[in-house]
């Protein structure tokens, strides 16, 4: 090395903070990227993205950035109507490991693994029983049931129910979440069409002898003691969950109790269902085990209600999507 060559590799030390986080490309569309610096707390890069297949025609809309550190490679494919949907994320954890690949665009796939049945709530094809066959394109594939209730987030164009292909966290299932307002659902198998049969909703999962209190929003609205409501438990949902974090800027606190399957008692999960940062996530499993205060006498409620759902996708799940009209928002 010569000595211009030796200063100028000095002079980029000197000038470079030391404090420099991790620095990820993000991209908001296909021509619109950048590199940004991660905050505090997301120590991965991530490119999301969603493919929309119709016979020999593919569309793809990708998103690139920052994200939190419990993020884990997923993906799902299901039908709607004659289309084949894909929602794939990578995650990686070096500077700039997201930048885009110059090489061509990848093709459909003519493997084919696993079988399994498939549907989408966007065409009602779940809820009318109408599955369809599908043939895995990757060989880790599973057949996946994901399930997403909310009743306090209406939007009819999201999914409830979806069935397809996929590598997720949470699987081999079954896993979830369920209290007064909400249920998560997946499971995962690996026989042929496993998933196959009608959707399956929170009463036809028998209880498991396990009572938790639910709620969700602040002390003051919607997780208040006179709001706090005693449920019965049901399916893999054996232990009682107590989750806070930081939801939005109006709404800084926000609170999530119910029951849950062992597995959503990490921060990952319930941060992406809830759309949550900072989580701080409990369980427990005593009967009553997550209530809101020792001298607090809530009243117990009934079900959730299983009013059309906003989609956290990868319910352990990928990201956030609208897939009616290739809208794509990542978390």
């Amino acid at each position: 090395m010569d000595q211009k060559s030796l200063l100028l590799l000095l002079l980029v030390h000197t000038y470079i903070p030391a404090s420099w986080g991790l620095r990820c490309v993000q991209c908001k569309n296909a021509t619109s990227c950048s590199v940004e610096e991660c905050a505090p707390g997301q120590d991965l890069c991530r490119t999301t993205v969603l493919s929309v297949w119709e016979g020999s025609n593919k569309m793809n809309v990708m998103r690139k950035g920052c994200t939190h550190p419990d993020k884990t490679n997923r993906s799902m494919s299901y039908r709607a109507g004659n289309q084949i949907i894909t929602l794939s994320e990578a995650v990686c954890g070096s500077d700039l490991c997201n930048k885009p690949n110059p090489g061509p665009d990848a093709t459909f796939s003519r493997n084919r693994y696993l079988e399994c049945a498939s549907c989408a709530s966007t065409d009602l094809t779940c809820e009318r029983g109408w599955d369809q066959s599908m043939q895995c394109l990757k060989s880790r594939d599973q057949c996946v049931d994901v399930i997403t209730h909310r009743s306090l987030k209406e939007n009819p164009e999201d999914e409830r129910h979806m069935k397809g292909c996929g590598i997720l966290p949470g699987c081999p299932g079954p896993t979830g979440f369920h209290n007064n307002h909400t249920f998560h659902f997946l499971r995962c198998c690996n026989t042929t069409k496993c998933n196959a049969g009608p959707v399956l909703e929170i009463q036809n999962l028998p209880p498991n002898g396990l009572q938790c209190y639910s709620c969700e929003g602040n002390s003051a609205h919607r997780c208040s003691s006179e709001e706090t409501f005693l449920i019965d438990c049901r399916g893999p949902m054996n232990r009682c969950l107590e989750a806070t974090g930081t939801k939005g800027l109006r709404n800084p606190s926000y609170t999530i109790r119910g029951c849950a399957a062992p597995s959503w008692c990490q921060s990952l999960h319930v941060a992406e269902a809830f759309d949550l940062t900072h989580v701080n996530v409990s369980c427990c499993t005593g009967n009553g085990c997550n209530h809101p205060a020792r001298d607090a006498q809530p009243r117990k409620g009934g079900a959730p209600q299983t009013s059309p759902a906003h989609l956290s996708f990868f319910v352990s799940l990928l990201l956030t999507a609208r897939l009616w009209g290739a809208t794509l928002l990542c978390t």
